[in-house]
C-alpha cells in the first residue's frame, strides 16, 4: 500500500505543476497541499465518529495503544497523510472540466455533482473498509441500520462540494492570495462539516443516549447536510457570473 500511495503522490503534484505551467493557475497544488493540511485532524475525528486505521500502518502521530490499551489507537498514518489530495481530487477534476468549458455550475448540475462526490468518496471509503486499512469501532451502531460509510462518504461529499465552490470562486486570484485563502479551506470546511454539522449525530453516539434521541441526532445531522448542499449549489446559480471568460 505504502509504495502505492507515494506514486500516485508523486504522479499526482506532477501533474498538479504541469498544470499550474500550462494552465498559469496554481489552485490545483494549494488545493492539495491544503488537504493534508485538513487531514492533520483525522485523530479527533476517529475519536468522535469511531474508527481507526490499521495499526500496522506506520503512523505520523498518534494516541493511545501502548501503555495506554484501554484507549483506541487514534492515529495518523504516512501513508492516510501521503494520500489526502484524494479528498480534493474530484473537486479538482469538476475545477478542471470548468476550465475546459465541459462543465457549468447551476443548481441542478451542483447537486448532481455532489451526488458523484458522495459515490466517489463512499468507494474510496469502501475498498479502505474491505482491504482492512480502515474499520469502525463504536459499539453503538447507527439509527435505521445507516451504514457509517455511507454518513462519512456523505459528509466528504460536502466537503469536495464546498471546496469546488472555492475554486471557483478564487480562480483568478494571484498564488499570495490562493495560499492565504485557499490552503485552509480543506480543513474549515472539515471542521464545520465533522465538527458542527455532525454534532447532533455524533455527541448522541458519545453519550450513548436512547435509540431515540440517537435517531433524532441522525436526522439532525442529515438534514444538517442536505442544507449545506443545498446552501452550496444555490450559490453556484449564477450563469452568467460562472460563464465569464476564464
Amino acid at each position: 500500500m505504502q509504495v502505492g500511495v507515494i506514486f500516485l503522490t508523486i504522479c499526482a503534484y506532477g501533474l498538479a505543476i504541469f498544470l499550474w505551467s500550462r494552465e498559469r493557475t496554481p489552485n490545483y497544488l494549494v488545493a492539495m497541499l491544503g488537504a493534508h493540511l485538513a487531514v492533520l485532524l483525522s485523530p479527533l475525528w476517529q475519536a468522535l465518529y469511531g474508527f481507526v486505521y490499521d495499526t500496522r500502518l506506520p503512523a505520523l502521530y498518534g494516541f493511545g495503544g501502548g501503555q495506554l490499551q484501554a484507549l483506541p489507537r487514534l492515529a495518523l498514518p504516512w501513508p492516510v497523510f501521503l494520500g489526502a489530495w484524494l479528498a480534493v481530487a474530484p473537486a479538482l477534476a469538476v475545477f478542471y472540466l470548468f476550465r475546459h468549458r465541459w462543465w457549468f455550475p447551476g443548481y441542478a448540475t451542483s447537486l448532481l455533482t455532489f451526488v458523484l462526490f458522495v459515490l466517489y468518496h463512499l468507494l474510496i471509503e469502501t475498498i479502505c473498509v474491505r482491504q482492512g486499512w480502515l474499520r469502525y469501532t463504536r459499539d453503538v451502531s447507527l439509527p435505521l441500520n445507516v451504514p457509517q460509510p455511507l454518513l462519512s462518504a456523505l459528509m466528504n461529499g460536502l466537503v469536495s462540494l464546498g471546496m469546488l465552490a472555492a475554486l471557483l470562486l478564487t480562480r483568478r486570484y494571484s498564488l499570495g492570495s490562493l495560499l492565504t485563502i485557499v490552503l485552509p479551506i480543506p480543513l474549515a470546511l472539515s471542521l464545520l462539516v465533522h465538527g458542527l454539522l455532525g454534532a447532533p449525530l455524533y455527541t448522541a453516539l458519545l453519550l450513548e443516549a436512547q435509540s431515540w434521541a440517537a435517531l433524532i441526532g441522525l436526522i439532525g445531522t442529515l438534514g444538517l447536510l442536505a442544507s449545506g448542499a443545498h446552501i452550496i449549489a444555490g450559490s453556484l446559480e449564477r450563469p452568467r457570473e460562472w460563464r465569464q471568460t476564464i
